[in-house]
């Protein structure tokens, strides 16, 4: 007596070598995807700090047509605050004081101050120990309407009045920056390290203070710490104008901009600080 067998239509599983094609292509696919996905989140981050500089212009120009001048350098109601104290009353949440590429890593001090880096945010305490602030950005010093009255020197130099501006396209208000504010020169030269920037407390270089690779980049933890001399300068910040505008801006073109009353844009890029 023949005995028939019948046989399942399909299959009840995968075979080890299905299993692993399944995932091989899983792997290519996640390998292709990735960069990717982190070039599209790199970008969202941009965006975000775009926006942030864009609101903080706005806010600084509210601030000078509500007073009948750019910001204060020394608020009395937060001493030693610099842009941020005169410009409390308009911004009630601190969190458009950070770019997405240069947040707080560590806890801030107790007291004191902290310079930041591509990606790392700055802590400026007031000078009464009473309020600290953190943030990603830098204000143009020479804007400070008051910043004679501390600084003797500067006094030709400073815009005390908005219309006193001569080219808004290109005067820059607030930018990615390792400190709270800078006040650029034209012989200032780029810092060698494109990643922590000039240190706040050590050095007047204030175009160091804000040629930091952190956008335009790999990744702002990447910016070199070791230029070369006639070396062309990596990366980008963003800046919001006086105009009303805010851009992408490459290093190499910081000196090309309006920083003061009196710039005169050098014929060649100073040479790397060493």
């Amino acid at each position: 007596m023949r005995f028939i067998h019948l046989r399942r239509a399909g299959k009840t599983g995968f075979t080890l070598t299905e299993m692993l094609v399944v995932i091989a292509v899983i792997g290519i696919l996640a390998a292709l995807l990735l960069p990717v996905l982190s070039r599209a989140k790199m970008k969202a981050r941009e965006a975000m700090c775009l926006n942030n500089i864009r609101q903080l212009a706005l806010i600084g120009f509210v601030y000078a047509n509500e007073n009948g001048s750019p910001i204060l350098y020394d608020d009395p109601r937060y001493p030693g605050g610099t842009w941020m104290g005169s410009l409390s009353d308009l911004i009630k949440d601190r969190k458009i004081y950070i770019c997405p590429m240069a947040p707080l890593h560590n806890p801030p001090p107790d007291n004191g101050n902290r310079g930041g880096s591509a990606d790392a945010a700055w802590v400026r305490w007031t000078s009464n120990a009473k309020d600290m602030f953190f943030g990603s950005y830098g204000y143009n010093g020479w804007l400070y309407s008051d910043l004679a009255k501390y600084y003797p020197k500067a006094e030709g130099n400073v815009f005390t009045k908005t219309d006193g501006i001569e080219d808004t396209t290109r005067t820059p208000v607030f930018m990615d920056a390792n400190w709270v504010d800078l006040s650029p020169k034209e012989t200032d030269a780029p810092w060698i390290d494109l990643y922590n920037g000039a240190p706040f407390g050590t050095s007047d270089n204030g175009m160091g203070r804000c040629t930091i690779a952190r956008h335009s980049v790999s990744s702002p933890s990447s910016a070199p710490h070791a230029l070369t001399t006639g070396q062309k300068l990596p990366g980008a910040i963003m800046i919001g104008f006086a105009d009303g505008h805010s851009r992408l801006t490459k290093l190499e073109e910081l000196w090309t901009l309006n920083w003061h009353h009196d710039w005169q844009t050098p014929a060649i890029r100073p040479d790397v600080h060493q």
